[in-house]
């Protein structure tokens, strides 16, 4: 499970960026509500909360040693499962611009 939360909070970060930058070329926008809202407020703003997002999920395993039970295996595999879709659409952005 470490390493799954290490993924998810890499991914998250690396998603956060890629976002951005997509944003910012004019080739994606981005398909959360609460996240576009915020992008909307300031883009930096946007950043600083994908990171401290990431910065909690490891502090939740690193720190406070949250017990891993089914629940939480189960939302951590489905979250990366979601992750990869995402990376997957941005992978095909990306090949769309090139």
């Amino acid at each position: 499970m470490k390493r799954l939360f290490i993924f998810l909070a890499a991914l998250n970060l690396l998603d956060a960026f890629i976002t951005h930058f997509g944003i910012l070329g004019g080739h994606i926008s981005e398909a959360n509500p609460l996240m576009y809202t915020i992008y909307e407020i300031h883009p930096v703003l946007f950043l600083l909360i994908k990171a401290m997002l990431s910065l909690c999920l490891i502090t939740l395993y690193f720190i406070i040693r949250i017990p891993v039970n089914r629940l939480i295996r189960s939302l951590s595999y489905v979250a990366t499962a979601l992750y990869a879709y995402v990376f997957i659409l941005h992978g095909y952005w990306i090949t769309q611009i090139f």
